[in-house]
């Protein structure tokens, strides 16, 4: 039985520098939650722009100025080809391999998670540990508009977030998803980042943090204030960035299906459909 959870913290990065992606601040982001244990692992994928040689030298800055943390962080190449249909999904497969913890939690670029919140991730994974489950869903509260002025909603039933880390799951397309060629898929019923096992392609069995029925009744403040834990999805806040995110993933949804996903992009007009308000300061940049 495990008394103290760790955690692997484990993400894909392809030219994330040359996006513009706010990486640092994801990285700092998420070691401030891990706070001193466990392991963070980035897999840079076939990267053509200077991302390897940049996050490694942020990695040493980080590590000659945290000397007391007892953080691993690990910092592996993989070349999975662009034109790969299941490039992103096999790029997250490979970080999930190198994870060492008990427990793997799976954030992109755009994921904050809020480190004040680690003794309710604590609790929810002994609570994983001890059910039927090998992983469970956390809600996404996704952020849209900008840094000043954006409304906030949440996905109902929550993503694949954490699960235990068993070495028979991993992440790609689920078998139901796959099509006879064996190299396209589904697009409506995978996005080849399902959490999956390795042999038989059959969804890792999950399940809700979130008691039935109780995510039509909260309100975004009410998850923020709350006992569950949820991840913050920003890839919404910046315009500019969701232009270039768009037209990065459009080639790939077209290998990937053999015809065109178009993507919601946040433009200017939908923008200013936004009802404004003030929110508070984000907690993920609350320091402890």
């Amino acid at each position: 039985m495990i008394n103290r959870p760790t955690f692997s913290i484990v993400t894909s990065w392809y030219n994330v520098v040359r996006m513009r992606f706010a990486w640092r601040e994801a990285a700092e982001n998420w070691l401030d939650f891990l706070n001193g244990d466990g392991q963070l692992v980035i897999a840079i994928n076939t990267s053509d722009d200077d991302t390897p040689r940049i996050v490694r030298e942020w990695v040493a800055k980080w590590q000659a100025e945290h000397t007391a943390s007892a953080t691993k962080i690990d910092v592996i190449d993989i070349a999975i080809p662009y034109t790969d249909p299941a490039f992103d999904g096999k790029g997250k497969a490979a970080a999930t391999a190198a994870a060492t913890e008990p427990f793997v939690i799976l954030l992109d670029c755009d994921e904050r998670i809020v480190p004040s919140m680690r003794r309710k991730w604590n609790s929810m994974a002994l609570d994983l540990e001890r059910s039927q489950y090998e992983a469970f869903l956390v809600p996404t509260i996704d952020l849209m508009g900008d840094e000043e002025h954006y409304k906030a909603d949440y996905t109902i039933g929550g993503k694949w977030y954490i699960h235990r880390n068993l070495p028979y799951l991993t992440r790609g397309v689920n078998v139901h998803a796959r099509n006879p060629d064996g190299v396209t898929f589904k697009t409506d019923a995978s996005d080849s980042c399902d959490l999956i096992h390795n042999e038989t392609g059959t969804l890792a069995r999950a399940g809700s943090i979130l008691a039935p029925g109780l995510p039509h009744f909260l309100t975004v403040p009410q998850l923020e204030s709350g006992d569950v834990p949820f991840v913050y999805h920003l890839g919404y806040l910046d315009h500019e960035q969701r232009v270039r995110q768009s037209a990065f993933w459009k080639p790939v949804w077209e290998q990937r299906c053999g015809q065109t996903k178009e993507e919601p992009v946040t433009t200017l007009e939908t923008l200013a459909a936004i009802p404004r308000y003030r929110h508070r300061l984000p907690s993920w940049r609350e320091k402890r």
